[in-house]
């Protein structure tokens, strides 16, 4: 099985493994059925028909039932008979027939491990600012937090609301390379058509770089798109900035919107600019040359593809231990890349030792990148590991289990589908799926070679019942939903009607300020009493919990009697006439599941 590498993809494999293992015992036990002589199966019968006697009660619970009962329990032994007899086949199996029918083995795309190892060594550059005391990427709000952040910075920092709004707009905004090559993608390549510059910028590119560019797609997710456009932002940083300053000229009121504005500081920022070098040399020295191997030749194997990742973890160390290696005056694509093959561009290599004496901290930062990706590297490449299914698969088994080196196929069906459902939104997956499934297996030929005329009446026929069972199924989907919903307002009905009865309980309390008496109050009786003085608008005890250990409770509530004494609050009208609380119940008449339930919708 090949695929991603999410927990939802490793999860179907196991199932997929228990689904195997439960098929070979069937079909092995089926075998049993047909080649075994009525002697030898005889015993296992009776055995199972006595076993499904005992389960039920006996012949007398047999004969009180109905006869589709008994047909449900013979379908059911006969079932669990067949693979107890696949079970015992195939332990007599040879080990080589063993190993054979329990082959089944799971190998990540390896489009997947390079964009996850890229991920994590961009994680480990993002530390690496604030672990070595270093200034960091500069900040790149959304405009929302950027108007929360500068506000503060005009008041001066001395509004504590407004500091601590900064700094939750701060912790929830991003910088760096990533984000860069994000704002540039949406700016000159959106993947909405709509948004964005597009042949404003390609045209202008055109007149003043002499070549037909357009921007990496790091509007959508595509690999490797933003190691590409780092190695553009970078290698052609004075036309990007060039062409931002034209495009703000060029409007009526001659200034950048907030995505424009990110994107200039970016581009002038040293930390962001060394990002951009560090992850366009990693994609030079492994990312394309990786990308290289294992599409190069669409017979490829994924499962001989573990000495590739050994390769390319040991490359890692070196780079680790040396990034002159990439940084340095005698840079060689011999030494620089995992395998020595040359350069995908080695202009842009050439360019970034041209600036490097620019970024100081090119060579920590580009070690620290490195050394993130090995730990992620690692992760994903484990069922390679020693000793694993692969690593201890035969030849002639890798052979028989053979998969592709990445999950091109699916992930090309995936855009497929996106792209066809933009362009005629009322198509359905039935309709899609028809249509993909005739393109890909010649069907108009074979239709031209076999169909006789009542085969296509009969096609016909059938592909208008198709849409009806198309619509009973979004119909079902729709009555599903409105089923879970019907349920959740339920239960928000319900804790209306709760919160109300306790609310209606609370305001016939009446407040006891005697501080023996509070004492003397227990469980629910006490819990509806801080209620009580809560609503009453006692200050101490607004943030008194109503989980609240008991103790805390009687002290809260004994405090806030002090504090009425010594006229620091007052009652409102309602509780004026009668503060003695006499009429007060001491008995425990309420309810757990009433104070838990209010606890219930506080939360909600």
């Amino acid at each position: 099985m090949s695929s991603d590498h999410c927990g939802k993809e490793k999860k179907d494999f196991k199932l997929m493994g228990e689904k195997k293992t439960a098929a070979v015992e069937q079909v092995l036990g089926e075998k049993r059925i047909v080649d075994d002589s009525t002697d030898e199966l005889m015993p296992h019968f009776v055995r199972a028909n006595q076993e499904m006697l005992n389960e039920i009660g006996g012949e007398v619970a047999w004969n009180a039932l109905d006869e589709a009962a008994q047909r449900e329990l013979k379908s059911a032994m006969f079932q669990k008979l067949t693979a107890d007899l696949g079970k015992d086949a195939f332990g007599k199996l040879s080990d080589q027939e063993k190993a054979l029918f329990k082959l089944f083995i799971w190998v990540g795309c390896g489009c997947h491990k390079d964009l996850n190892t890229v991920l994590g060594g961009y994680i480990a550059l993002s530390k690496f600012w604030e672990e070595n005391g270093l200034e960091p990427p500069i900040l790149l709000p959304n405009k929302f937090n950027a108007a929360v952040i500068n506000d503060n910075i005009h008041e001066g920092g001395n509004n504590d609301a407004s500091s601590t709004a900064a700094r939750r707009a701060i912790q929830n905004s991003s910088r760096g390379a990533i984000k860069a090559t994000k704002l540039a993608g949406d700016i000159l390549n959106n993947k909405n058509d709509k948004s964005g510059h597009h042949d404003q910028f390609r045209l202008w590119w055109k007149k003043k770089v002499g070549t037909d560019f357009t921007f990496p797609d790091t509007s959508n997710t595509r690999f490797q798109s933003h190691c590409q456009a780092a190695a553009a932002l970078i290698m052609y940083h004075d036309y990007f900035v060039e062409y931002l300053e034209y495009a703000k000229l060029r409007k009526d009121k001659m200034r950048f919107n907030h995505m424009e504005q990110n994107l200039w500081n970016a581009l002038h920022d040293i930390p962001t600019q060394t990002e951009f070098a560090v992850l366009a040399l990693y994609s030079q020295a492994v990312s394309h040359p990786y990308m290289k191997e294992i599409r190069g030749d669409p017979a490829l194997n994924a499962l001989y593809l573990g000495p590739l990742n050994k390769k390319i973890n040991s490359f890692m160390d070196r780079i680790i231990e040396d990034p002159t290696f990439l940084v340095g005056e005698n840079v060689s694509y011999k030494t620089g890349t995992f395998d020595g093959t040359p350069w995908n561009s080695e202009e842009v290599v050439e360019k970034i030792n041209k600036l490097a004496p620019n970024f100081p901290h090119l060579k920590p930062a580009l070690s620290a990148f490195f050394k993130g990706a090995q730990e992620t590297w690692k992760r994903f490449t484990s069922e390679y590991a020693p000793g694993g299914l692969i690593d201890e698969a035969t030849e002639e088994e890798k052979d028989r289990a053979w998969m592709p080196t990445t999950n091109d196929v699916n992930e090309g069906a995936l855009g497929s589908f996106r792209v066809m459902m933009r362009r005629q939104p009322q198509l359905t997956l039935l309709q899609y799926n028809a249509r993909a499934m005739f393109s890909r297996n010649n069907t108009a030929e074979f239709m031209e070679e076999k169909f006789s005329d009542n085969t296509h009446q009969y096609i016909r026929e059938l592909a208008r019942e198709k849409p009806t069972k198309e619509k009973e199924r979004k119909a079902v989907i729709v009555q599903h939903t409105e089923e879970k919903i019907e349920v959740k307002e339920t239960k928000k009905r319900n804790r209306v009607v709760k919160a109300n009865q306790l609310a209606d309980r609370i305001a016939k309390i009446e407040l006891i300020f005697d501080k023996g008496k509070i004492d003397k109050l227990k469980a629910d009786n006490l819990r509806d009493h801080l209620r009580a003085f809560q609503k009453a608008g006692a200050p101490n005890v607004q943030s008194l919990k109503i989980r609240a250990k008991v103790g805390d409770i009687k002290d809260g509530i004994k405090q806030a009697i002090d504090l009425f004494n010594e006229g620091k609050w007052e009652l409102p009208p309602k509780h004026q006439e009668d503060c003695s609380g006499e009429e007060f119940s001491f008995s425990d008449t309420g309810s757990s599941d009433d104070w838990e339930t209010e606890e219930e919708v506080n939360d909600k």
